[in-house]
């Protein structure tokens, strides 16, 4: 079985913006529904944003090698429940998006990613600028024995 990375966060915190970057890719898409693509899983913003749906972020990070936790520096609230991703035994990274933006408060955004149980790096990027992509990029690609390229 082909394992993936999942990415999950709070709607607009951008999680697709940062995975199309990571394809090479520039076009900006709002994620409609769970995809599977080039070993990424989408999960739109809602699935945490409603926390009855909570549980399909549970189930989908079953068929994930590792989480990356997006939180939008700009946000002035936490896009993941504390606590939530305690239950993973899987790699749970931190990713600090928006940084380019005057209103970006990384320190913020830090403390909110560790509040919901981010113990692994973080990594703050602007998919805009680019600034911070290579470095996930790279831990992605270091560990392509579970990333397939369609």
């Amino acid at each position: 079985m082909q394992k993936r990375v999942i990415f999950i966060g709070a709607s607009g915190a951008g999680k697709t913006t940062l995975i199309r970057a990571l394809q090479g890719l520039r076009e900006a898409v709002k994620t409609q529904a769970l995809t599977f693509e080039d070993g990424f899983i989408d999960i739109p913003g809602e699935y945490m944003d409603i926390r009855r749906l909570n549980h399909a972020v549970i189930t989908t990070a079953m068929d994930a090698h590792a989480i990356f936790v997006v939180q939008d520096s700009t946000c002035s609230k936490p896009t993941t429940p504390p606590g939530f991703c305690t239950m993973f035994n899987i790699p749970v990274y931190g990713v600090i998006s928006k940084i380019d933006s005057p209103y970006s408060d990384v320190e913020k955004a830090r403390e909110y990613l560790k509040m919901c149980g981010v113990k692994g790096k973080f990594f703050p990027v602007s998919a805009i600028t680019g600034e911070g992509v290579e470095k996930i990029k790279a831990l992605v690609e270091s560990n392509a024995s579970f990333i397939k390229a369609n």
